[in-house]
């Protein structure tokens, strides 16, 4: 005959557990799943001795000695468990961060927003991100630093993972600067306040040599040199700005005009500036029409002339120098024309 008793609610959920047995004339061997070495088997209330009263394999308990017919055999099964990990005060003020304050190294990653001064951080439709709010009558501050003289903070702007654009203070030439990642500085702050962009388009063409003009008519001045040509838009072979991106344009040039007309008193010219092959002033659509530039010489008399005019252009337009005459037989020199963008 075998009972079972289960005692688990006396010390804990699942302890240990009792099976008695009732054993038969010679009985050895009694069924029961325990693990081997976790077990206490008594005989008629007295506690056996293992290996020299009986062993267990896991599976059975078995007797040295056959038992007596009625003997009650009751084997204690206990239950194997471990303590979870558990640390000490110093371990813990280790490895957790201090609420009232603490410092710590590595990365801290999170998936919600993160508040300075804000027990809601909240950016709204922006995303997640820093929320820095001051306390009473104070800013909320980003600081960037650094650990050395000629280093400071940088912000760095990134797209699914490319960077993009940047914006840092450089110490050792003292200006802040927006740079284009992986490219090059696009404006530079000094510490007195001065802007500088060193990719802005720009260019200074000029032609020293003179130009002789046997025809009336209109003419596109040609240059020679270039004496600043910033992005390389100005094109010597075609003689013309090529606009690299949509904006306001400021351009400014000047010819000097040598009339060489013997028979004629009066010699009429002017300069202009030609907008993807337009004459502007004459036929410029919707650019509007302008008064040319005008003057007159005579026979022998060398003049200059100049303009300057601020332009709202697209990308691609090409704008170059038109010179007109209405008679002929003159001479062409030191032609300058200058452009640059300005917002």
């Amino acid at each position: 005959m075998t009972r079972a008793r289960d005692v688990a609610n006396l010390i804990g959920s699942g302890n240990y557990s009792s099976t008695t047995f009732t054993a038969t004339a010679g009985q050895t061997a009694f069924t029961i799943s325990h693990t081997q070495g976790f077990v206490q088997v008594f005989m008629n209330g007295l506690l056996l001795d293992e290996t020299v009263d009986y062993t267990s394999n896991g599976s059975a308990v078995t007797l040295t000695s056959g038992a007596a017919a009625g003997d009650e055999i009751e084997v204690v099964a206990y239950n194997t468990f471990s303590v979870g990990d558990a640390l000490n005060q110093a371990a813990a003020d280790t490895r957790y961060v201090n609420a009232t304050g603490d410092a710590m190294t590595g990365n801290l990653t999170t998936t919600g927003d993160v508040g300075v001064g804000e027990t809601s951080p909240n950016l709204g439709s922006s995303g997640t991100g820093l929320h820095i709010k001051g306390a009473a009558s104070k800013d909320g501050v980003i600081k960037l630093d650094s650990q050395t003289a000629d280093r400071s903070g940088i912000v760095q702007f990134t797209e699914n993972g490319t960077d993009k654009w940047r914006i840092g203070y450089d110490a050792a030439n003292n200006h802040l600067e927006f740079t284009r990642s992986g490219v090059a500085d696009r404006m530079l702050i000094s510490d007195d306040g001065y802007i500088t962009l060193p990719n802005l388009p720009a260019f200074t063409v000029y032609n020293n040599a003179a130009i002789t003009i046997t025809t009336n008519g209109d003419h596109h001045v040609t240059f020679n040199t270039a004496r600043l040509n910033r992005g390389s838009h100005f094109s010597l072979a075609n003689n013309v700005f090529t606009v690299p991106a949509t904006g306001l344009y400021f351009f400014t040039a000047t010819i000097a005009i040598h009339s060489q007309e013997s028979t004629q008193t009066d010699d009429s010219q002017y300069i202009t500036f030609r907008i993807n092959g337009v004459e502007l002033g004459r036929n410029a659509g919707s650019l509007g029409t302008m008064t040319n530039s005008r003057y007159h010489t005579q026979n022998g008399v060398e003049l200059s002339q100049g303009i300057s005019m601020v332009l709202d252009l697209s990308t691609n337009d090409t704008v170059g120098l038109e010179y007109g005459d209405v008679q002929s037989d003159v001479k062409v020199a030191n032609a300058v024309f200058s452009g640059y963008m300005i917002g």
